[in-house]
């Protein structure tokens, strides 16, 4: 399960106070399943929701959620494309510890799939590949580096590289 590792990346690489404090930061999968079908492979589909809980957080909101809509950009995009998901795929609680702090919970529900094929070059070994997310047509294929800026306070900043399918290119 890949994807709860790079979400995590992410959201440290991205918010400031997190950089400093890792351990305010809990990344979780629940409500986990291993989709299958009696299919001629062994291959299946992982899905599972992301818990991120971000605790005593006093950053700005939006740090934490601009990385996290241009991570499942790439990663989930069919959240944001499902009029339906779009309407309940991302969501969030907080709790208030003070005039300056929160706990803050958000949930992303995610797939992955996994292709399980033959080794040609081994009679009993299997090999697993993850797949990258097919790619929304006209979406930029290069990569990018974002920064978060509230008036003249960045607020976070974090790069989306290049998908592994386009970075063997040089354009």
């Amino acid at each position: 399960m890949w994807k709860l590792q790079s979400l995590r990346t992410l959201i440290e690489a991205a918010v400031p106070d997190l950089k400093a404090n890792p351990e305010n930061l809990i990344v979780l999968a629940s409500s986990g399943q291993a989709v299958t079908t009696m299919a001629k492979s062994l291959s299946f589909e992982y899905a599972y929701t992301i818990e991120v809980t971000v605790l005593d957080f006093t950053g700005h909101t939006d740090a934490l959620f601009v990385p996290l809509i241009a991570w499942l950009r790439v990663h989930q995009p069919e959240l944001l494309l499902n009029p339906t998901s779009q309407a309940t795929g991302l969501q969030f609680q907080v709790e208030l510890l003070n005039t300056a702090g929160a706990d803050i919970g958000i949930r992303v529900p995610v797939t992955e799939r996994v292709i399980v094929t033959a080794d040609p070059s081994h009679p009993t070994r299997l090999i697993c590949d993850h797949p990258a997310e097919p790619q929304v047509i006209g979406t930029n294929r290069l990569p990018e580096h974002w920064q978060l800026w509230l008036k003249d306070q960045m607020l976070a900043e974090w790069d989306i590289p290049t998908p592994p399918e386009e970075a063997r290119f040089v354009l």
